[in-house]
C-alpha cells in the first residue's frame, strides 16, 4: 500500500559490437588477372563512368583462343551494363592495355548474364570490410579506450563511428 521508490536500474552493459558481414569472395586466377587489368585501365584513364562500372562489376570467367585473338568472357549481372556501347569502350581499353603489356593478341569481349562472384568491386568490398573489422577490434581492445570506458560509466563506443585509417 505504501508507495515505495523503485530501485535504481543497473546501468546497461556495454553493447557488443554489431556482427560485421564480410562479403566472401571466391578468389580465382582469372579474377586476379581481371582485377589487375581493370586497375591498369583505371590508372591509365582508359575507362570512365559506366565503362569503368562495367569493368568493376564484371567477373572474368574465361579467356579462350580464337584464331589470332582471344575471347575474354565476362559475367555481368546488371542488364543495364551489358550494352554494346559499353562493351565496345571496355574492349578498346582492354586492347590498348594488353598491347602496352607486350603485344598480346587482340582481345574480344563477350558479356554473359550472371552473378559475378569474383569481380573487382566484390574484392574491394571484401577488403574494406576486413579493414573495418580490424579497426573495430583495434579500438575495442585498446587499453586506453578500455580505461576510459571503465572510468566513465556513461562512456560507450558508438556503433558505426569507427573508421579505418587510410
Amino acid at each position: 500500500m505504501w508507495d515505495e521508490p523503485e530501485p535504481a536500474a543497473a546501468p546497461a552493459p556495454e553493447a557488443a559490437a554489431p556482427a560485421m558481414v564480410i562479403p566472401v569472395v571466391k578468389h580465382t586466377a582469372l579474377g586476379e588477372r581481371w582485377a589487375a587489368v581493370v586497375a591498369q585501365m583505371t590508372a591509365a584513364g582508359l575507362i570512365a563512368a559506366l565503362a569503368r562500372e562495367l569493368a568493376q562489376q564484371a567477373e572474368l570467367v574465361a579467356v579462350e583462343p580464337a584464331g589470332t585473338e582471344e575471347i575474354w568472357r565476362l559475367k555481368v549481372e546488371r542488364e543495364s551494363l551489358r550494352t554494346a556501347p559499353l562493351q565496345d569502350k571496355l574492349q578498346a581499353a582492354l586492347r590498348s592495355t594488353l598491347k602496352a603489356e607486350g603485344g598480346a593478341p587482340l582481345a574480344r569481349l563477350e558479356l554473359v548474364a550472371g552473378v559475378a562472384e569474383d569481380s573487382p568491386a566484390r574484392r574491394e568490398a571484401e577488403r574494406q570490410a576486413l579493414r573495418q573489422q580490424a579497426a573495430d577490434v583495434a579500438i575495442r581492445t585498446d587499453p586506453l579506450v578500455s580505461g576510459v570506458l571503465a572510468q566513465f560509466s556513461t562512456a560507450r563506443i558508438v556503433s558505426g563511428s569507427i573508421r579505418p585509417l587510410h
